[in-house]
């Protein structure tokens, strides 16, 4: 088994930061891929996005990363590989996804301000990101017959919305060493904020409840969720989740039962039926008992 931790991740997670945090915790050397795609759309005069729009008729950008990421995984150990698609091409190394919240992650990128990117605006950026991202899913799909966003192609899932990268490092680096002794752990790590309820908070409140463990959810209780068009919804947990938002907890575990809409999360009820009946009364209510604000609500409506 090789010492390899390969990121994958949304745009604006904060695959680099963290990788840098990750170095610092493991001496691994890290490798990005991204570096590789920004050096082939100025070598053509283009910006990122427009690169990832010729992609699409020019395998040849795709077989140039390709190629260089599995002689990686060929010849290299003790590495960080910041690639959208290692996850694919080095099934042996330990696998990671990144996921962050839309607006967050546009934040990130406007702040960034690289000047290969047309990013004016932070709604522009928003929308350059959501557009780039449908590319890339498109195209990886199309070329690897791949689902690059569907969470069960990796080992293990954090959420970086609200969390330093020093805090997540030390995450994937405690998970990674469970992984290599082949010791349990929880494979979704989420910021109790990004989770959308399935009942009603009359419901949830009404009998009351306890903080876990003086404020911290251990593994072994991890909540139960699903996830559907990109939200995660709790199924057990409820409780938990409200708790730990409420005394400052940066993430939590979860297991994730389903993210295919047509599995059934109980007896008789499809997982995308109880997606689909979660309404936005129930997400205000929501937000009000816990005194915060989602920043997308389901069908991609900004708050």
């Amino acid at each position: 088994m090789k010492n390899i931790i390969v990121m994958s991740g949304d745009i604006g997670s904060g695959k680099s930061s963290v990788a840098a945090a990750l170095k610092q915790l493991t001496g691994f050397e890290i490798i990005g891929t991204g570096t590789i795609q920004r050096a082939i759309a100025k070598r053509r005069g283009v910006t990122t996005l427009e690169l990832n729009k010729i992609s699409q008729t020019d395998r040849s950008i795709d077989d140039e990363i390709d190629s260089y990421v599995v002689e990686t995984g060929k010849t290299k150990d003790h590495l960080i590989l910041d690639s959208r698609l290692a996850w694919h091409f080095i099934p042996a190394a330990f696998k990671v996804f990144l996921s962050v919240d839309p607006v967050v992650g546009a934040e990130r990128v406007f702040n960034a301000s690289r000047s290969d990117e047309n990013n004016p605006s932070l709604e522009v950026t928003l929308e350059n990101n959501l557009k780039r991202q449908a590319i890339e899913d498109q195209r990886f799909h199309k070329l690897y017959n791949v689902n690059f966003r569907k969470y069960s192609n990796y080992d293990l899932i954090i959420d970086t919305s609200y969390t330093s990268p020093e805090e997540i490092a030390g995450k994937i680096k405690d998970c990674f060493d469970k992984w290599l002794s082949h010791s349990s752990y929880a494979s979704l790590w989420i910021a109790p904020r990004k989770l959308l309820p399935t009942r009603p908070v009359e419901t949830i409140t009404g009998a009351g409840y306890e903080l876990p463990n003086n404020g911290s959810i251990q593994e072994n209780q991890a909540i139960d969720v699903l996830v559907c068009k990109g939200f995660i919804y709790i199924v057990d947990g409820h409780k938990r989740t409200m708790a730990a938002y409420k005394v400052g907890c940066d993430l939590i575990p979860a297991k994730i039962l389903t993210e295919e809409p047509c599995t059934e999360s109980g007896p008789g009820l499809g997982a995308g039926k109880l997606a689909s009946d979660v309404t936005l009364t129930m997400l205000h209510d929501w937000e009000q008992a816990l005194g915060f604000k989602y920043t997308m609500y389901p069908g991609n409506e900004l708050v």
